[in-house]
């Protein structure tokens, strides 16, 4: 009981230190940092726990805590007179999560097998996980703050900072079995994820609704990847082995490539993007709902109808906001470049007078003033 009220304290003060940063800053990107700062700093507690390993119950449950309290201070003591912007939060968060990764796979390249033996081996790799966490989080910031780049650049990075470790990781399943191979192969999957997306934006300047439905194509064809390299597994006829894992890699890269051809020039919004993330979850929940009802012994319906129909909602979200998109342009076009009419029927009787007596203006006579005018802009 006494742990819950204590739980339920800390709970309670973390989210009123962020409503107060809300309405501070008016600043809904200030508030997600002050939660993302916070829930990694808990990570760090963590972190800090494993490694120091206090004997005091007190203490163990202590670290996290001071630790999330510190987290959710920092943005507020560092950031109150400067406003955190969409690429800082995006690259800071990136670089706190990804550094988690990239921080492990050194320790298995370093350790190999002896990382989880009976030694403290895997006190200097949790170390080293949040020490790279902390640091990438900090190069983010730098970048997002210093950079030029547009919000869409940000976002590929983003996503190929990931998938270039999870297609890597997929390979070095494939194929061995030494953790030194896993750990140097997410390794080079990262940085050359990052090669490549600086490559994919010289081809094409995407914007971040376009990457966000790119990331959910990628994670669609990737699921269907692992999902049969699992089916055919299960099969007794056929034996894949290990380089059954090149399923899911070979997935997961071929949803990048159709996304990005696929959604090259939509214009999609983050909203939009956001849509046709919520149109393929959607429509994978219904597909699974009929293959419960079918309820198969094999496993192929099982993931098959969630696939089909997760990606039916996705294209016709995708389809229909293309349309929408292309359609505003045409509109803005039409109305900015095209006829521009004025009809003046107040100057009938301001001709009149002319006509009859005479109009001077600054000395000099006024001719008779026209009923229509009409120009055009190119």
């Amino acid at each position: 009981m006494k742990n819950k009220v204590i739980a339920s304290l800390v709970v309670l003060i973390v989210a009123l230190i962020t409503m107060q940063s809300t309405f501070a800053q008016d600043d809904l990107l200030f508030r997600k940092r002050i939660i993302s700062s916070t829930w990694n700093s808990l990570y760090y507690g963590v972190a800090a726990v494993v490694i120091a390993q206090p004997e005091s119950d007190a203490a163990k449950a202590a670290l996290p805590v001071i630790s999330a309290g510190v987290g959710a201070l920092v943005p507020l003591l560092t950031n109150e007179k400067r406003p955190i912007t969409v690429n800082e939060l995006m690259l800071t968060n990136h670089g706190q999560t990804i550094g988690w990764v990239h921080g492990f796979s050194a320790s298995m390249l370093i350790f190999g097998d002896s990382l989880f033996a009976d030694n403290n081996n895997y006190k200097v790799a949790v170390g080293l996980g949040a020490a790279t966490s902390i640091g990438l989080g900090i190069l983010g910031k730098s970048l997002g703050k210093n950079k030029d780049w547009s919000e869409g650049q940000v976002a590929l990075y983003r996503h190929y900072g990931w998938l270039g470790p999870m297609t890597a990781s997929c390979i070095g399943f494939a194929f061995a079995d030494d953790p030194r191979v896993f750990g140097g192969a997410i390794l080079a999957g990262g940085l050359g994820g990052y090669f490549v997306a600086d490559k994919v934006n010289n081809w094409n300047e995407f914007t971040r609704g376009e990457v966000r439905a790119t990331q959910a194509m990628t994670v669609l064809t990737g699921a269907l990847g692992y999902c049969v390299f699992m089916d055919i597994s299960i099969n007794d006829e056929i034996d894949l082995n290990r380089e059954g894992w090149l399923l899911p890699a070979a997935g997961l890269v071929a949803g990048t490539a159709a996304g990005h051809f696929w959604l090259k020039d939509t214009n999609l919004t983050p909203r939009q993007g956001m849509t046709t993330i919520y149109a393929a979850s959607g429509g994978a929940l219904l597909g699974l709902g009929v293959a419960m009802l079918i309820n198969s012994d094999e496993f192929t319906p099982w993931y098959a109808i969630p696939y089909a129909t997760g990606m039916g909602a996705y294209a016709f979200a995708v389809e229909s906001m293309r349309k929408k998109n292309s359609a505003s342009a045409f509109h803005r076009n039409d109305n900015g470049n095209k006829w521009n009419f004025a009809f003046m029927p107040y100057n009938i009787m301001l001709n009149n007078k002319i006509e009859n007596a005479g109009y001077m203006l600054n000395g000099k006579a006024v001719g008779m003033q026209p009923l229509f005018s009409a120009s055009v802009t190119f």
